[in-house]
Order: C-alpha cells, then sequence, then structure tokens
C-alpha cells in the first residue's frame, strides 16, 4: 500500500508539473494524491465495492482541495483535477479495449464496467459534495446577513 500512495502522489504531482501548477502549490497537489488514494484504499479494503470506494475518494478529495484553497487563495480546480488522476481507471479502459479486439467479449464487459462504476463514483462523489458544500456557503452567507 506504501508504494500505490507513493506511486499515486507522484503520479498526481507529475500532473500538477504538466498543467503548470506553480511550485509553491506543488506539495499541495502531491498531499492531494496522497489522500485520494489513501481513501481509495481504505475504503476499497472495507467494502470492496468499486463504486463506493470512488465516490469516497472523490469527495475527500473535493473537500481537501475546496479547503485548501480557501486557506492559500487559489482555485480549487488545480487540486480536484491532479488529486482525481490517480483513481481515473485507464488500466480498466485499456483492458477493456484490448478485450474486444481479441474477442474476450466476458473479459472486455467485467473491465468496462469495472470504469464505468470507477467515472461514475467519481462524478457522483464530486457532484454530492459540491451540492452540500455550496448548500453549506449558501446558508452561512444568508445568516451572516
Amino acid at each position: 500500500m506504501i508504494i500505490k500512495l507513493i506511486s499515486a502522489s507522484i503520479g498526481a504531482l507529475g500532473f500538477g508539473l504538466v498543467f503548470n501548477t506553480k511550485k509553491d502549490k506543488l506539495p499541495f497537489v502531491f498531499l492531494g494524491g496522497f489522500i485520494n488514494i489513501l481513501f481509495y484504499e481504505v475504503t476499497y479494503k472495507y467494502t470492496n465495492n468499486i463504486f463506493l470506494s470512488s465516490c469516497v475518494c472523490a469527495a475527500a478529495i473535493y473537500v481537501y482541495s475546496n479547503v485548501i484553497a480557501r486557506v492559500i487563495k487559489c482555485p480549487s480546480v488545480i487540486f480536484v483535477l491532479t488529486g482525481i488522476v490517480p483513481i481515473v481507471p485507464g488500466a480498466s479502459l485499456f483492458y477493456m479495449m484490448q478485450n474486444i479486439v481479441i474477442s474476450n467479449n466476458s473479459l472486455a464487459v467485467k473491465y468496462g464496467l469495472q470504469a464505468l462504476y470507477t467515472m461514475l463514483g467519481i462524478a457522483f462523489g464530486i457532484a454530492l459534495f459540491s451540492m452540500f458544500l455550496n448548500l453549506f456557503r449558501n446558508t452561512h452567507d444568508s445568516l451572516k446577513k
């Protein structure tokens, strides 16, 4: 698990460099990749559910990104995009296509469903916590007035 945590963090850092993230923000990008895979691995260990694990880690990254963005005063999208990269289902999509080419339809469906569950989990986790965060901000702002 340690190797996965370090690899995910380096992967997120690599995408931070590709997206021209400022050097002072790169440690937060690195930490985002670490948090992402940590939440994914822990959730998957206890639930054995790809959708739920993807949902939980996407939500964790979304919350982390928004908190860090407010603290260091920069856009949260930098940390959301780079933080989500470690769980993007690239391997599942590759194996799905490989099995389609060699006409192994049962494995192609298996990997295709894994990729679909992961993508839906990411989208649902971000959408759900985006809704909650906006609701919280709106309620907090209306109580301030």
